[in-house]
C-alpha cells in the first residue's frame, strides 16, 4: 500500500479526509498538533478518530505558535460568537492562527519524507469555512510546488502530492461523504471555545458551520445533546 500522512485535528473535516485517504487505499499515518490551543480537547477527539479509522500510526507534535500571539485560539482574546455565516468567507477573523497550515504541512512534509510517503492529505475547505487564507486552493497548489523544491526527495524526482479532497465541497457534502465512509461524527470535536467538559459553545463560527452542515445534510449532529466530551472513566 502507498503511504500517506494525514493531518488530523479531530474535527469533522479532518476525520472525513482521513476516511477518504483510507478509501483510496493509502496506509495512513495521522499527525495532530498540540499548540496551546484553547480547544485542546480536539487532541482527545483526534485520538478517538485515529483508533476508529484504524490508522497505521498516530503522532502528536507539540509546538507553540502562541509565543507570537495574534489569534483568539492561542492568546487571551475573545472568540467571536454569533457572526453572520454569510460573512464568514469575506474577512479573516481573529481565530486565524498566523501561518498555521503552512506550519502543519511543513511538519507533515518532514514526516512524509522520513516515511518514504509522497502523499499528504489536509482537510482544508474553501466553501463553508471561516475565511482563512491558508484554506484556499491557491495555497495548496503553491505548497505542493514548495514541497517539491525544498526536499531531498523532491529534487531527486520523487514528487510529493498535497491532497485537499474537501476543498470545493460544502459542509453538508462533506458530512454526507463521511457518513458513506463510516465516519463516526460523535467522536469529533469542532468548537473553538469549549466549556470545562469539552462541550461545544454552539455560537462560534466552527460550531455554527457544523450545525448548518448537518441541517443541510438532513442529519442530526450526534454531539448536539452531549454535555461533556471528556471521558472521565
Amino acid at each position: 500500500m502507498k503511504r500517506a500522512v494525514v493531518l488530523l485535528s479531530g474535527g469533522l473535516d479532518s476525520a472525513t479526509t482521513l476516511a477518504i485517504a483510507r478509501c483510496d487505499n493509502y496506509e495512513v499515518f495521522a499527525l495532530s498538533f498540540e499548540y496551546n490551543q484553547r480547544h485542546v480537547v480536539e487532541i482527545a477527539a483526534a485520538r478517538k478518530v485515529a483508533r476508529h479509522l484504524k490508522v497505521r500510526q498516530h503522532r502528536t507534535a507539540k509546538i507553540d505558535p502562541g509565543v507570537f500571539g495574534g489569534s483568539a485560539l492561542t492568546a487571551p482574546i475573545d472568540v467571536p460568537k454569533g457572526r453572520d455565516l454569510g460573512q464568514t468567507g469575506n474577512e479573516i477573523p481573529i481565530t486565524y492562527v498566523p501561518a498555521r497550515n503552512t506550519i502543519f504541512l511543513s511538519y507533515a512534509l518532514a514526516w512524509a519524507e522520513v516515511l518514504g510517503a509522497h502523499d499528504i492529505f489536509i482537510g482544508a475547505n474553501a466553501v463553508d469555512y471561516s475565511g482563512y487564507p491558508d484554506c484556499r486552493p491557491e495555497f495548496i497548489e503553491q505548497f505542493e510546488r514548495l514541497a517539491n523544491l525544498a526536499t531531498k526527495a523532491g529534487v531527486s524526482g520523487e514528487r510529493f502530492h498535497i491532497h485537499a479532497p474537501l476543498i470545493r465541497m460544502t459542509k453538508a457534502e462533506i458530512i454526507r461523504r463521511g457518513s458513506e465512509l463510516g465516519v463516526d461524527y460523535s467522536l469529533t470535536h469542532s468548537c473553538y471555545d469549549p466549556g470545562p467538559g469539552g462541550e461545544a459553545c454552539g455560537e462560534c463560527d466552527s460550531c455554527r458551520l457544523r450545525s448548518k452542515g448537518f441541517e443541510e445534510a438532513g442529519m442530526e449532529d450526534p454531539i448536539r445533546h452531549r454535555q461533556s466530551f471528556i471521558d472521565r472513566s
